[in-house]
């Protein structure tokens, strides 16, 4: 997902899609039309794997307070739907 750091012989940008990413939403955040704009950015970073959801970026791969013990399975998160916010991850941080 991160790709490779540099561009390959023929001069193409190996960047994964993340890193493309944060480059075209800050570039869009820095570019001068949009001075004296505030923007609030927030990321989740989850993965979809066997049926099971798993937050990313959550020491243990779900928003659990729950101390995880080696070889415990840890819950998957559940997808809910709501008439405002739509279709959403519960408990992703």
């Amino acid at each position: 997902m991160m790709g490779l750091p540099d561009l390959d012989a023929s001069g193409v940008n190996m960047k994964g899609i993340i890193p493309k990413s944060v480059d075209q939403i800050f570039g869009f955040i820095d570019n001068e039309s949009n001075n004296g704009k505030n923007f609030l950015v927030r990321c989740a970073y989850l993965e979809i794997y066997n049926e099971q959801i798993l937050d990313l970026l959550h020491k243990f791969g779900s928003n659990s307070n729950k101390k995880q013990a080696p070889g415990q399975k840890v819950e998957s998160l559940k997808i809910k739907e709501d008439p405002d916010r739509g279709i959403y991850v519960q408990d992703l941080t």
